[in-house]
């Protein structure tokens, strides 16, 4: 499993430096979504990343040659969830590095700015997506591959707007929820949060596994 996670590196590099480019030059030189956590960028280069990865696999039909391979099934689908804390650490170190850097020649108001909170909910976000992405992922190949994410950033937003309209009619503000939990000192509730995207990573994880055993390749 080490030598698919050091490859999956190896393929990425280019785009490691692209979305380095990128978010340094968007986020920090030209200020975009300025006032926003540093968790955002951090996100969006994950997510480059790992969609790029697992899509470069399928359009390469490298999921047929790592199949022929003297490879467990179970290592090639364990390897891309592992993937995604690698490739998340690796976005958000660097994301790190140019607040760092930007630090020293522009003033704090105009950076993202950093919190416990804001990380936690961002990487939640992204377990619970890639939760969904991963067994679909698993199960169409290259059938969807494409504009799988799409798919799941649509089906994902669709569920998320009709829990928002639930709320609201309930009368609960969503604005001033996120903005007290995004603010708050206690971080307790967004870890127990955290804790369930785990285990959703998990069960997903546990069917992506099933799927791709009996997936005809």
């Amino acid at each position: 499993m080490v030598q698919l996670l050091v490859k999956d590196i190896r393929i990425q590099m280019k785009f490691i430096a692209l979305g380095f480019v990128f978010v340094g030059f968007f986020f920090f030189i030209l200020g975009a979504f300025e006032g926003l956590p540093l968790s955002v960028p951090a996100a969006i280069f994950s997510h480059f990343l790992i969609v790029v990865a697992s899509k470069s696999d399928e359009k390469n039909n490298n999921s047929r040659m790592l199949a022929s391979f003297p490879l467990r099934r179970s290592d090639i689908v364990t390897a891309k969830y592992v993937g995604i804390v690698m490739f998340m650490g690796i976005s958000f170190l660097l994301t790190l590095l140019w607040s760092w850097l930007a630090g020293i020649v522009l003033p704090a108001q105009e950076l993202p700015w950093f919190s416990t909170q804001s990380t936690i909910l961002t990487i939640l976000i992204l377990f619970v997506f890639y939760a969904i992405y991963f067994p679909l992922f698993f199960a169409t190949g290259s059938r969807l591959v494409q504009v799988l994410d799409l798919i799941v950033i649509f089906s994902v937003g669709g569920v998320g707007l009709l829990a928002i309209r639930i709320l609201e009619w309930t009368n609960v503000s969503i604005g001033s929820s996120l903005r007290i939990l995004l603010h708050s000192n206690n971080i307790s509730d967004l870890l127990w949060a955290l804790g369930i995207g785990l285990i959703l990573l998990l069960l997903s994880w546990c069917i992506s596994m099933s799927v791709y055993k009996t997936r005809n390749l």
